[in-house]
């Protein structure tokens, strides 16, 4: 799937097909125990109903490398300092819960549904003695490999004893379309950005003012060294999520393109992967096109504390050409608008009609493992290249997606018996080109 192929940009139209899975009728719920506490988010591994590349108990990613504290053994991701491969424990994302718990439940409703269980495990900053609501028995009926409706806010944002989920995200113009495809052996989430200014990939510094003086940290972000330019595995700076040298805006979004997911199979209505909800922020596989990196400084002598984030200077501009990034799937090129074109263009999807430039490029995939027949929930976000705009200028959008028993979209199949073509310059992982 990596390819070098070029591509002129030509009419817009929505990347996804409407889709609404059916939804059975509520059975009672379940009679399972509550499910035990949890302190954090999920942090990796597959017993969330995905996996992701790089990520513990998951494939190595296509460079046959894996996340910090990891190494590659045999082509999982193992703890380098217990040897262990199995996912952590901990992780619940199947239904949802009050304010930011999710939990599934351990008993089968006898009606026409599934239900939950009245326990789960908290994930994120929720009351650690809630064990989420109890489930409604709707199971997801989906079509494998189908795309549901775009989500342009994710239904946020809205009051709540959760700040987060008040949190306004300003600059979701910039997303112009999510597609994700396949499932297992593989899938791929494609993200195409747009705007004025070249993408944020990370904090690349991070400064912080005290009452003793001014100390100063550089983290790696991947150096666009040809314009436009590809990475496999990016380096996206400054990762933490919560201190003064944490790689996130001034409300606690990630500076660097995030995938979050839900598996929704149990309940069309979770949201416990959603970064609102104390969900996991995963970084790319691989980006194309033009991007740049950013600066943080903190001052810690006002109270509250003062976030200042400052992107470098834009590159030459790439408009279009991503560098070899994926090929856009032909229904971006036609100019025939299916329904969903309006709810596109509340996004800025088709922004100025078709697939139209205002100077900065870029494509962010990522790689991971679903499992076939079940729904997802997929939210990304991103931040734009000036952040002039009160707590940071950033674009979010959610997708459901029904996974597939196939290789990603313009992906092909592989084996030690069937290697990917040279001349894709593709890389078999977990039995897909990529």
């Amino acid at each position: 799937m990596w390819t070098s192929s070029r591509f002129s940009a030509a009419a817009f139209i929505v990347l996804s097909v409407a889709c609404s899975g059916k939804s059975s009728s509520d059975g009672p719920n379940g009679s399972g125990p509550n499910g035990t506490n949890s302190s954090g988010g999920a942090t990796g591994g597959n017993s969330a109903g995905f996996c992701v590349l790089g990520a513990q108990g998951c494939p190595c990613d296509a460079t046959s490398s894996c996340l910090h504290g990891l190494s590659c053994n045999g082509a999982t991701c193992c703890d380098a300092a217990t040897g262990s491969c199995s996912p952590p424990p901990g992780q619940g994302t199947t239904s949802s819960g009050t304010g930011a718990a999710t939990g599934i439940g351990a008993a089968t409703g006898t009606g026409a549904g599934t239900g939950t269980g009245s326990g789960g495990t908290s994930a994120g900053p929720g009351d650690p003695n809630d064990h989420g609501s109890s489930g409604t028995g709707q199971t997801s009926v989906c079509t494998p490999g189908v795309v549901g409706p775009v989500i342009t806010d994710c239904g946020y944002p809205y009051a709540s004893d959760n700040p987060l989920t008040n949190v306004e995200f300003n600059e979701s113009e910039v997303l112009r379309a999510i597609a994700p495809s396949g499932g297992a052996p593989l899938a791929s989430v494609r993200l195409f950005y747009n705007d004025e200014h070249a993408l944020t990939l990370g904090v690349r510094s991070v400064s912080v003012q005290s009452s003793t003086g001014t100390t100063s940290h550089d983290f790696p972000v991947s150096a666009l060294d040809t314009d436009p330019g590809a990475v496999r595995s990016p380096q996206t700076g400054a990762n933490d999520l919560v201190g003064n040298e944490a790689g996130v805006d001034p409300v606690g979004r990630p500076m660097w393109p995030a995938l979050f997911v839900t598996d929704t199979t149990v309940d069309v209505n979770a949201r416990g992967g959603d970064w609102q909800m104390g969900g996991t922020p995963w970084n790319p596989s691989a980006v194309f096109g033009t991007w740049k990196a950013a600066v943080r400084s903190v001052d810690t002598t006002v109270t509250p504390n003062l976030t200042i984030v400052t992107p470098d200077a834009d590159p030459a501009k790439n408009d279009w050409n991503l560098g070899g990034g994926d090929p856009i799937p032909a229904s971006l090129t036609t100019s025939t608008a299916p329904p969903m074109m309006g709810m596109m263009g509340m996004m800025g999807m088709g922004k100025g009609g078709g697939m139209s430039s205002e100077g900065y490029g870029a494509e962010a995939r990522w790689d991971l493992v679903l499992v076939a027949g079940h729904s997802y929930r997929i939210q990304v976000m991103v931040h734009d290249g000036d952040q002039n705009k009160v707590g940071g200028d950033s674009g979010e959008a959610c997708v459901n997606f029904c996974a597939d028993a196939a290789c990603p979209e313009y992906s092909l199949p592989c084996s030690s018996d069937s290697p990917c073509p040279i001349e894709t310059e593709s890389i078999c992982v977990n039995g897909c080109c990529i």
